[in-house]
Formats: structure tokens, sequence, C-alpha cells
């Protein structure tokens, strides 16, 4: 029976009531008894459900996040979904998982011990496909992956790490860093079998590729900043006040920043015919003349004019004007 009763129900509890069907007192003392929650010791609830929201936010972040990065990377469009965020024992997350499946071990200095992203080689293979030149297509995927398609593909699990990590800011600041990839789930044990994880599973399609992908977060990574895991932590901004310390950091990072300085000689333009009949010993007139000023460029821009020369048996160019912004 829910917790409003309808009109109709009403009027049966009084007819019943009033005609002696129903003891008043039996009600109450139904009303009394203690309600009794079955508690599963072997599976315990770790994390409460404002717990489990705030995660569930954390992670839509993500995959939006992940939906953007992979649109560009694979020129067509990814949607990335989340579809379920579940607590179980590690053993039962490990045969979840299908063998053979690209498993990342990850981990961080601000957190306790090690985490898990999965992904299916539906993915995999069709993530590699496109990196490769061709249409995107799953193939094999039972198949277990080669050294090379491990490599190539580790590029892009490191930047889908970045993205975790940037939906983690307003909560919890981490850098992660790849431990390392397993194709086997047998071989792969970072906490006891009975310990209770986070599986957040993401639905990922492009194109006609479409799998699954999933983190596993142990309850001993997750319970030491579960106080942070609030709403009222996700949707606090945190004002950092500028300070003439912070600034004179900020100064000598980029003093300390290494940039391109390129002086340029000359330049000219040649029909491909010409280049392919040059010879040694011919000669290729530019369009500056020998005098004039060489111009230095800084990262792509002109920002100096100088003159070339020698200094301590190298080459080198001696500065003689500065240009300004706008000229």
């Amino acid at each position: 029976m829910s917790d409003v009763l309808s009109q109709e129900e009403i009027d049966r509890l009084l007819s019943a009531l009033s005609q002696g069907e129903v003891n008043i007192e039996e009600v109450k003392k139904e009303g009394e008894e203690k309600k009794i929650r079955t508690y599963d010791f072997l599976r315990p609830q770790k994390f409460s459900k404002e717990q489990i929201r705030t995660v569930q936010m954390i992670h839509e972040n993500f995959a939006r996040s992940v939906s953007t990065y992979l649109s560009g990377k694979l020129r067509s469009f990814t949607s990335v979904n989340v579809v379920g965020i579940d607590q179980l024992t590690y053993d039962e997350y490990m045969k979840s998982i299908g063998n053979p499946s690209f498993i990342t071990i990850f981990t961080a200095r601000e957190f306790v011990g090690s985490a898990i992203l999965n992904t299916s080689l539906e993915i995999f293979y069709g993530i590699l496909d496109v990196l490769l030149g061709g249409p995107g297509e799953s193939g094999d995927v039972k198949r277990v992956p080669t050294e090379i398609e491990i490599g190539i593909i580790k590029k892009e699990v490191v930047n889908i790490l970045t993205s975790l990590s940037q939906a983690w800011i307003s909560i919890h600041p981490f850098i992660p860093v790849v431990e390392s990839t397993e194709t086997n789930p047998q071989f792969v044990q970072i906490v006891p079998s009975s310990e209770m994880v986070l599986a957040i599973t993401f639905f990922l399609s492009f194109g006609k590729v479409e799998g699954y992908m999933s983190l596993c977060w142990p309850s001993s990574v997750i319970e030491p900043i579960g106080e942070k895991l609030t709403t009222q932590s996700w949707f606090k901004v945190k004002q950092r006040e500028i300070t003439e310390e912070h600034l004179e950091n900020l100064k000598e990072n980029l003093q300390r920043t290494k940039i391109d300085v390129i002086a340029i000689i000359g330049q000219t333009v040649l029909t491909l015919g010409e280049i392919v009949t040059l010879e040694v010993g011919d000669v290729i007139r530019l369009k500056e003349h020998y005098d004039e000023p060489i111009k230095i460029e800084v990262n792509g821009r002109t920002k100096f004019l100088g003159k070339p020369g020698q200094y301590k048996g190298n080459y080198a160019v001696k500065v003689t004007d500065v240009i300004k912004e706008g000229e």
C-alpha cells in the first residue's frame, strides 16, 4: 500500500472500521512495530545515496568531456553516457569484464591505492582503426591486442584519464599516472576480492562502433575522501585570492618557459620543376637584399629585426630593432 491513500481506499477502510472487520488497536500495534531492514554483511553498502549522487554528477561531467575529446580525435560524433553506478565486490566486478579486454590500472599521489579503467575491445579496435586511417570498424574483438596496438591506444587513455582528473578537480584534484595495462582480468588484483568497489559503466558509440567502458573505484580509494562527496562540495565555487606572491610565482614560471626563436635569412618561391633540376653549385636568389635586416620570429610571430654574424665560432644574430605590437 502506498503512503498516500486514494479516496476509494479511505472509504473502504472507514467502512471496515465501522463494521468491526478491522480492529483499530491492531492497526496501531502494527504501526508501532520496528521496521527491519535487511543487511548483507557480504556486500555492505559503503556509500550513501548523496555520495552516489555526487559521484554520478562527477562522471556525467567526465562523460561529456570524453565525448568532446573523442569527437575531435576521431572526426566523428562520439556519444558517451553513464548507464549505471553499482556497489559490488571486486571479485564480482572482475567477473563482469570480458576476456580479453583492455584494462588500464592507474593511480595518483593524492589517492591511497589504484583504480581501473576498462575498455571493451569493440571500442579499442574501433578507435585504433580510425587512428590508423580506417573507417572505424571493430574487426575481430576476440583477438588479443599486440604491444604496438596497446602503445597507440595507451596515449589516448592518458588523455581520457586527464579528462577524468578535470571532472574531479572541484572535489579532489589529482594527477593520474598509468601503472600498467593488461588484457586478461585474471591477472589484475589491486584489492582483496571481497572489498567493495564503485563501478561506473559508460556506453560509448561512434559511427558503427558501440561498446562499454567502465571505471572501478575501490572503497579504500574513495572512503578517505568520502566527506567531500556531497552536492554542497560539488556546487561550491572556491575563490582564490590573487596575491603578490602568486603573481611573482607566475612571472618566474613564465620566464623559465622555453619557446622557439628563428632567424629567417631570406625566402623565395620555386616551382616544383625548378626544385627537381637543382644541382650542387646552383645559386638560389632570395627576395631579401644582402644588407637588409633579417626577421627574428618568436613562436611564429616576427618580434625583432637583426643582423647575421658570428659569435665565439657560432652563427649568431644581433638584435637591431624591436617590432612593437601592431607594427
